[in-house]
């Protein structure tokens, strides 16, 4: 199941906003939503469309196009007030999952590997040390370039999860680091349970995450959605995840006009550097500390009108390149402008 398109009429940031998961008719298997603090992205996920599949409830003059799977058919359904009124048994209704930034699902975790050992103990006749070595098999599978430090023991006479590395043999979920709680309570649980045709909910992936996680754990998610006819749906600020998917996946929340639009229009994404990925789909406006891109551009003007002789210039330069380095790529840009211009100079005389 997967959601195509959803509008909202009026709800705190949104008015009469419009939400597009489909390309070129089709609904992508996994959506990036981006944007800035206040765009929305977590109210459009956690009081929007999760309440919409949970609690059967939708906001008046709003709705969500799905698609689904029926008798081997392809079909499309407008969910909006009238349906959840006329239609509260639709079963599909209950296929959503909803991971909010910052928790960890530790427990729910440990409960879907212990169902994934005792399945391969008691229904698939293995020895414990067979589910053992089966499971640390498919964690290796998964994360085959996160260079984790952990690996999964077994569980103990308490039905304890354990994990170990080299330091310990006997570690609990909860003692891993907060980067490693987030790969095992979401990417791996979600290998390891049964869930298929949903829609998936992740509010900040990049929660906890090494920006070389962060690069990778996209990949991770699409696998699994692809794998499983699910559709995930990321709210993230991260944009090592954006530069690792593409352009048609990537939704940016934007205000234009006191009102929060959308935009799904880019001219790539995939493999970008980060910081082109924080310019041009992010729209930063600098990728420095505000104060310095100021006195940096202040530098640039007073090149740019033959004021670099001065004092004033002399002590601002002498500044940034104390804070900055004296081989930051800007500096040395304004250094090679000041000497063309005292070329050019030279060559008027």
């Amino acid at each position: 199941m997967k959601i195509r398109k959803l509008h909202i009429d009026n709800y705190k940031v949104f008015q009469d906003f419009n939400l597009d998961f489909t390309n070129n008719g089709k609904a992508q298997s996994l959506v990036a939503i981006a944007g800035i603090n206040g765009s929305g992205k977590t109210t459009l996920l956690k009081d929007f469309i999760y309440p919409i599949f949970h609690k059967k409830t939708i906001l008046n003059n709003s709705f969500i196009q799905i698609e689904y799977q029926e008798n081997h058919y392809n079909k499309t359904l407008n969910i909006d007030t009238n349906f959840i009124s006329d239609n509260v048994s639709f079963p599909k209704l209950q296929n959503i999952l909803f991971y909010q930034a910052g928790v960890t699902e530790n427990q729910s975790a440990k409960e879907i590997i212990i169902q994934f050992i005792d399945h391969l103990i008691y229904e698939q006749d293995q020895k414990s040390s067979e589910a053992y070595f089966a499971t640390q098999e498919i964690l290796q599978s998964i994360f085959p370039d996160f260079n984790l430090q952990i690996e999964f023991k077994g569980i103990d006479k308490r039905r304890q999860v354990l994990f170990k590395n080299e330091r310990s043999d006997n570690i609990t979920i909860d003692d891993l680091s907060n980067g490693e709680q987030e790969l095992i309570t979401k990417a791996f649980s979600l290998y390891l349970s049964d869930v298929k045709d949903h829609i998936i909910l992740i509010d900040e992936p990049e929660s906890s995450l090494h920006p070389n996680w962060q690069s990778q754990i996209a990949h991770i998610y699409q696998e699994f959605a692809n794998k499983n006819n699910n559709q995930i749906i990321l709210a993230t600020h991260s944009p090592h995840i954006v530069a690792s998917i593409h352009k048609e996946q990537i939704r940016v929340l934007v205000k234009q006009n006191h009102k929060i639009r959308a935009i799904d229009s880019f001219t790539g994404s995939y493999g970008w550097r980060v910081d082109r990925v924080l310019l041009e789909i992010f729209r930063l406006q600098g990728l420095r500390t505000p104060l310095v891109e100021r006195k940096l551009d202040h530098l640039r003007k007073m090149i740019f009108s033959d004021q670099y002789t001065t004092e004033e210039f002399k002590h601002l330069e002498n500044e940034l390149m104390e804070t900055i380095g004296y081989d930051d790529m800007d500096l040395s840009l304004t250094r090679m402008e000041i000497a063309k211009r005292k070329i050019k100079s030279e060559a008027n005389l």
